[in-house]
């Protein structure tokens, strides 16, 4: 699943700044910060358009992502960033780097949050921040699209998006996987939001949560 951005980097790339209006407009709300000096973690960074709004606030700027194509896209954007193919397990960077970690619709492709999380405490400096968005569990249950469906039960789930043109497989997750105890042992939770997306793929005419967001702080 983490190199499945491959074969579509050129099309999300031109298509999500038309259908992820809402949560552009919500995520970059929680990043209308003075980030002078700071160093700024992207994890799935994309093609790199995040990072790109985030130069300009005065942070230096680096991002990783297990999609080689989309790391050339972003290098391309930003060729003053330094941008890395990699995983959010394993992040290619020393302890206590960063300021801040950010990402945006990409823990959802994750088999597994605890690690990711641990790994971000790895990397983020004391009291630093941690905000990410990511699907939300109840569009992941509805996306599971059978009868009998379990919430609480991993699988699969198709996640169709931009009117069609782009399909992502991802395991689904439930709240309790990413409030868990590994994330309050590292991270205190400041803020929370739920929102809906005109780029998901709208079930049965429901409007449901597509997304949250979350800020946390490192615990000293």
């Amino acid at each position: 699943m983490e190199k499945q951005y491959n074969n579509f980097a050129k099309i999300y790339s031109e298509s999500f700044l038309d259908y992820n209006t809402n949560s552009i407009e919500a995520y970059f709300r929680y990043l209308d910060l003075n980030l002078e000096g700071k160093q700024v973690l992207d994890l799935g960074c994309k093609d790199g358009y995040d990072l790109s709004r985030i130069k300009p606030k005065g942070a230096l700027i680096f991002g990783i992502d297990p999609s080689e194509k989309m790391v050339a896209l972003a290098k391309q954007k930003n060729p003053d960033g330094i941008i890395e193919v990699g995983c959010f397990e394993s992040i290619p960077f020393p302890d206590q780097t960063f300021d801040f970690v950010v990402s945006k619709w990409a823990f959802q492709a994750a088999s597994d949050i605890d690690p990711i999380y641990k790994e971000i405490a790895r990397v983020l400096k004391s009291g630093g921040t941690l905000i990410y968005l990511t699907s939300h569990p109840i569009r992941q249950f509805i996306e599971k699209k059978h009868d009998g469906k379990d919430y609480f039960k991993k699988e699969s789930v198709k996640q169709v998006f931009f009117e069609g043109k782009v399909t992502e497989y991802a395991p689904s997750h439930t709240l309790n996987e990413y409030f868990s105890p590994t994330f309050f042992s590292h991270f205190t939770l400041e803020k929370f939001e739920e929102g809906w997306d005109f780029g998901a793929e709208k079930i049965n005419g429901d409007i449901y949560p597509s997304y949250f967001i979350l800020q946390a702080r490192l615990k000293n």
